[in-house]
């Protein structure tokens, strides 16, 4: 795989985390919503689950935005290092 391929290749990781990362948000805040309705509902069994969810789904949001920040440094050090941001001339 040369360069510029491995490039578009990180790229596409890249895009796949911040799907990830969407997906995440919408489970915290659903998660979220769900314990605010138990409270309204006076279930606390599933409010306190709710809570639960909401704090593992909050810390793997933690770990994804983590994640993503990483990987966009290792993905430009890389295209610096082999001159892909440079605008090749025709």
């Amino acid at each position: 795989m040369d360069n510029r391929a491995k490039l578009e290749k990180m790229d596409r990781a890249i895009r796949l985390l911040e799907d990830l990362k969407n997906s995440q948000v919408a489970m915290v805040e659903k998660a979220s919503q769900l314990q605010m309705d138990a409270m309204s509902f006076n279930f606390s069994e599933m409010e306190k689950n709710m809570g639960d969810l909401f704090s593992r789904y909050n810390e793997s949001l933690d770990l994804v935005n983590t994640e993503i920040e990483r990987f966009e440094i290792k993905r430009n050090q890389f295209e610096q290092k082999h001159g892909l941001d440079k605008v090749e001339e025709e």
